[in-house]
């Protein structure tokens, strides 16, 4: 029984430890991956939805990326980060037509993508809004996002980005605390067979 009670405060205290050296890291996007359609390759380009925003009212604002078409297609933007993490959300400053993200991929430092977020963006139009969405922390280092957007959310706009933050962790994740516990008390469990075994 001291054993097993060693065991679960071990897990505790294991789990405090890889809490702690989780170091958090948000930062905005750094370089242009790729983009379905943008509407000019400086203004309204991809390249404006690069580094924090810059965009500070509602409206058709060259310094936002926005796609070549209105309405009618379904479009993405891919954007880098220089710094890769294990990310668990994203922030997307939305400055037009709000309300059209519909799905996230992260691409990993291979370039493979993994869905990590898809539903109803809830932003509302009228003014410049933070989209933030999360999802549980990956198990693999994120270096990009590809955003998805729907032009036909708002048939009387353009969806225009300003911004893309990644939020995530430098350090891989821990298992939950129950985890440690499982493994810990499978382990006593099997000390005790040993040691009946042995007698």
């Amino acid at each position: 029984m001291r054993f097993v009670k060693s065991a679960l405060l071990a897990s505790v205290l294991l789990a405090a430890l890889g809490s702690s050296s989780a170091m958090a890291n948000e930062e905005y996007a750094s370089s242009v991956i790729g983009f379905s359609s943008q509407w000019g390759s400086s203004s309204w380009g991809a390249i404006q939805a690069l580094g924090a925003p810059d965009t500070f009212s509602y409206g058709d604002i060259p310094s936002a990326w926005a796609p070549a078409p209105s309405n009618g297609s379904l479009e993405f933007l891919s954007l880098g980060f220089l710094t890769p993490v294990y990310s668990s959300g994203a922030v997307i400053r939305e400055t037009y037509g709000n309300g059209f993200v519909y799905q996230i991929d992260a691409i990993d430092t291979s370039g493979a993508l993994h869905q990590v977020w898809s539903g109803v963006d809830t932003s509302a139009p009228g003014s410049p809004v933070d989209f933030a969405a999360s999802w549980a922390t990956t198990t693999f280092q994120t270096a990009g996002l590809k955003i998805y957007v729907d032009t036909n959310h708002d048939l009387a706009t353009w969806e225009e980005i300003d911004s893309v933050k990644l939020v995530g962790q430098l350090t891989a994740p821990v298992p939950e605390p129950e985890t440690y516990a499982m493994m810990l008390v499978g382990l006593a469990v099997l000390s005790g067979v040993a040691r009946r075994r042995k007698s």
